[in-house]
């Protein structure tokens, strides 16, 4: 063999000349998805005071934002179970038999925001692992579970109105099946809004589209 064929093998085998790995379960045979692409001994962290300071910060509102959710879920769900007619959700929604509705997209809301923090822990920890952290990525780590909480509710209200076709509005006829639609909605809240806005753009049309037909006619009456 050549040298410059041996050179050409080294260099297809070696580590930086890898394709991105994508956030995904490894397969069989695959351990880079179990070792995040580094080698044996290698444990020392890629990186510095500041970001792991910021990355801590991260983690810790993700998870109590997450905890306060299932607490939350826990008091509605005791409220609801036990028809209380004190405490601090009495206070919030009323008298149990009354506030069906509250009490539905509560539940909705709540199981959203821990959705939204589960998506955002997972991409907070694979980030993190794989040494693809960086800050400006910031604002959507913190913003994603309030989002999805709204989202998740707005959509709820989409599909009891009806103005959801596709979705049976019978599914959100009790609060388990409200908390597992909220946290399913919460989950991939960014899925479910490119979906939004696709549905909106076939509906509605988008800016081009009013300028392109606007264009037409000016010219057609130019003509």
């Amino acid at each position: 063999m050549s040298t410059s064929s041996e050179q050409s093998t080294i260099l297809a085998l070696s580590p930086q000349t890898k394709q991105p790995e994508v956030f995904s379960p490894p397969g069989v045979t695959d351990l880079d998805g179990l070792t995040d692409g580094r080698r044996e001994g290698v444990y020392a962290t890629a990186y510095g005071f500041g970001a792991w300071t910021q990355i801590l910060i991260e983690l810790v509102y993700l998870v109590v934002l997450m905890l306060a959710g299932l607490i939350g879920l826990f008091l509605l769900a005791k409220y609801a179970v036990y028809k209380q007619s004190s405490g601090l959700v009495f206070g919030l929604l009323g008298a149990p038999e009354q506030s069906k509705a509250l009490q539905l997209y509560s539940a909705i809301a709540l199981s959203g925001v821990c959705g939204g923090c589960s998506s955002s822990l997972k991409w907070l920890y694979h980030s993190v692992a794989k040494q693809r952290w960086h800050r400006d990525r910031c604002i959507w780590r913190l913003v994603v579970p309030l989002l999805s909480g709204v989202l998740a509710v707005f959509t709820g209200m989409m599909v009891i109105s009806g103005l959801v076709p596709f979705l049976a509005r019978s599914w959100l006829a009790g609060l388990t099946a409200a908390a597992a639609f909220g946290f399913f909605v919460g989950l991939f809240s960014d899925n479910l809004l490119a979906a939004l806005e696709r549905i909106a753009f076939h509906l509605f049309g988008t800016m081009n589209d009013r300028f392109q037909k606007q264009g037409d006619q000016g010219n057609a009456e130019q003509k």
